[in-house]
């Protein structure tokens, strides 16, 4: 997480704009949504144990499950 502020700050100094540090507090939040909420989290880890499965239909089974996962978690940091 800390390389990943560093680069959006520093892109931030080098297009002048704060989108890019804008982008990573988004990230960041919904990285703290997920981790304070017991149902986001096992979904999460659930998803994340299952992406490199060695049956593809349960590797995509799990990504579909992340995205989600990640959308929900988006929606509502976003609220």
């Amino acid at each position: 997480m800390q390389l990943t502020k560093d680069e959006a700050f520093a892109k931030a100094v080098e297009w002048q704009s704060l989108t890019p540090v804008q982008s990573w507090v988004l990230m960041w939040a919904r990285e703290i949504e997920i981790i304070r909420r017991p149902d986001l989290s096992a979904r999460y880890a659930d998803a994340k144990n299952n992406l490199e499965h060695e049956d593809s239909t349960v590797a995509q089974e799990a990504l579909r499950k992340l995205s989600a996962v990640l959308d929900e978690a988006m929606t509502a940091v976003r609220a």
